[in-house]
This record gives C-alpha cells, structure tokens and sequence, in this order.
C-alpha cells in the first residue's frame, strides 16, 4: 500500500510539474531569505544555552531549576521548532518530566516576536490591532488550557531511559553545531517546501470553495497562508483578521513537521501538542470575534 500511494504521489508531481516548481521554488526561497537568517543564529544559541544548563547541572543537581525558565525563553522568544527542541532535549538528559515537558511543548513551541510583530502585525495586519491585544487573544487559550491540565494531568509520568553522554561545554557546543542546528534547519528548509507545495496544488483547485481552500492554506504553511488569507477580498474584515490569528496559533503543518522532527526520541506526544493545538486555535478565532 505504501509503495502504491508513492506511485500515485510521484505521477501526481511528474504530470503538474508546474505546481511543484512553483511551490518549490516559493519554499526555498522562503526558507533561504527569511528561515535561515533568522532561525540559524536562535539554533546555535540555543544549543549553547541548553549545554550550559546541562554542564551546570552536572556539576550541581540543584541547577535542574534552571530548565524550566531556560525552555520558556527560549520558547516564547525564538519561535519554532526551539521550544520544543529545548524540551526535547532537557527530557532526553532527564532535567525536567515528561509530565512537564508534555504541559509546556504546545506553549513554548509558538510563533516568535519578531515574526508576529514584524511580519503579522505589521505587513498582514497592517497595525489594524494593537500588539498586547493580539499576544493576549493568542496566549489565553494556552494559559487556560495549561492551569487545566496541570490540575488533571497525570502526575507519574516516567521519562524514556537514555544514555547520558557527559561532555564539556566546548564539545557540546560543537556537537550542537555540526550534528542538530546545521540537520534542523536543513529539515526546515525541506518541510517548508513540502508545504508551500501543498499550498500550490491546494490554489489549483478550481472547483474548491474559496473559503475551504483559504482555512486549508492557512493550517498548512503560516507565512504563504495568512499572506493569501490577507490578500483575499472575500472575506469581511473581521472574520479574516480572526482568521489570521487563528491560523497563527495553530502554526501550520510545516511546524508541526518541525516539532515532529525535534522531538523523535523524547516521549513527548506529538498528538498531545497537535490536539492543544487546535483547540487553542479555534479559541482564538472565536475569541478575537467575542472580544471586538
């Protein structure tokens, strides 16, 4: 059956040969101007943040507290996937939970400050809201759903054994470098494209209703879908600023292949993230329209 589909999605790509350029090239030049300068630069710090932790933490088990707010920053100020990589890799060295790792993955794995201020609020938006209004419509269904599951979420969660590699920080550093941040943002680049080729074929459906084919965008690739969400002029402004919002809580599928890619090996659950998720989506939708 595998080999089958791969049949059927290779004559898919050989007979619109069009669409796959044009989505292609769209993706990685995405990636190449606006991905890799900036995210490249958050890997390689990060990496050198979380082995700091981790040397600390080996000289005195005391330094565990500092994970939790290292993951935090990292998270809510780089953006995807480096919350999630941090998590990853705190629970693979056992410095934090499972059970902490799951709460925090769908929060600290988010859109960073730079892009929503710079590039949503700003180009897309075009300041039609204030900045603290759209982080507060973005951020309350994660706050509320993390108060939640901190109160139900089982509380013996054991962590996946690993073997612990005990370096110094100067091979750690190089380790980061030459092993996770240079295949991340490679694995970036390629997810990226992956979905802007997806969104190519998604707009050549003719028979498609517009507003089915602009929710599809936007859950599939964050920078193309709310450009064209943006862009369109079917949609009051309201709903499509809700929309937007939405559509960047959610992140798209491309991040979701990103966080999916970090976090192979960890236990955490990507269905977890995936469902908080969506449900903090929609939250956002229908908040943004209850509020204003």
């Amino acid at each position: 059956m595998n080999i089958f589909i791969l049949f059927i999605l290779m004559f898919l790509l050989i007979t619109n040969n069009q669409i796959v350029l044009a989505g292609a090239s769209y993706g990685l030049m995405l990636w190449y101007k606006n991905v890799l300068p900036l995210l490249l630069p958050f890997m390689l710090i990060s990496g050198h943040i979380e082995n700091s932790v981790i040397s600390a933490t080996n000289k005195d088990s005391r330094n565990k507290k500092l994970a939790l707010p290292s993951i935090i920053i990292l998270g809510l100020f780089c953006g995807y996937p480096i919350g999630a990589k941090a998590n990853a890799y705190f629970l693979q060295q056992d410095i934090i939970k499972k059970r902490t790792g799951n709460l925090l993955l769908p929060i600290c794995n988010n859109i960073s400050p730079m892009f929503f201020l710079g590039f949503i609020i700003s180009h897309i938006l075009n300041n039609s809201i204030s900045p603290i209004l759209g982080y507060a419509i973005i951020f309350t269904p994660y706050i509320l759903i993390l108060i939640i599951e901190y109160i139900i979420y089982p509380k013996t969660q054991s962590n996946i054994p690993v073997h612990k590699n005990i370096l110094s920080s100067n091979k750690l550093l190089s380790r980061s470098i030459s092993q996770e941040s240079i295949s991340q943002i490679t694995h970036v680049g390629l997810y990226i494209m992956i979905c802007c080729i997806i969104t190519e074929f998604i707009l050549s459906m003719e028979g498609l209703n517009p507003y089915i084919k602009l929710i599809l965008i936007g859950i599939t690739e964050i920078t193309s879908g709310v450009t064209h969400i943006g862009n369109s002029p079917i949609i009051e402004t309201q709903i499509k600023t809700a929309l937007i919002l939405a559509c960047t809580s959610f992140g798209g599928i491309s991040s979701i292949m990103q966080t999916a890619k970090v976090i192979q090996g960890s236990g955490l659950s990507l269905i977890h993230y995936i469902f908080v998720k969506l449900v903090c989506a929609i939250s956002t939708f229908f908040l943004y329209l209850l509020i204003v």
